[in-house]
C-alpha cells in the first residue's frame, strides 16, 4: 500500500497526521491511541485467493522495475493492473 492509499484506510490526511505530530512533540496533544490490532489491516472484505501463472522473464522484470518507481510491491502492482483492466470493461 502507498502513503495515500494508507491515509484513506484510516481517514487522515499528511496534514492532519502533520498536525498531530507537531502536537505530540510539543506535548500538547490530547488524543489518545486506538486498539492496537495485530497483523496487516486486510485489502479486501473477502477472502483472498492465491493465483499462480508463468511470464517470460523480460515482463516479470519490466513488471518489478514498474512497481518499484510506483512504490509499490509486485502483488500491489498486479492487483492493481488486474482492478484496471476489469474496470474498463466495465
Amino acid at each position: 500500500m502507498n502513503r495515500e492509499e494508507i491515509n484513506k484506510l484510516f481517514g487522515v490526511t499528511d496534514e492532519q497526521l502533520d498536525h498531530m505530530a507537531a502536537e505530540y512533540e510539543s506535548g500538547e496533544w490530547q488524543g489518545s491511541v486506538g486498539p492496537i490490532v495485530p497483523g496487516r489491516p486486510r485489502l479486501y472484505d473477502e477472502e483472498l485467493e492465491t493465483i499462480s501463472f508463468r511470464l517470460p522473464k523480460s515482463r516479470v522484470n519490466a513488471i518489478d522495475a514498474k512497481a518499484k518507481r510506483n512504490g509499490e510491491t509486485r502483488s500491489q502492482f498486479l492487483r492493481q493492473a488486474v482492478d484496471d483492466a476489469l474496470l474498463a470493461d466495465a
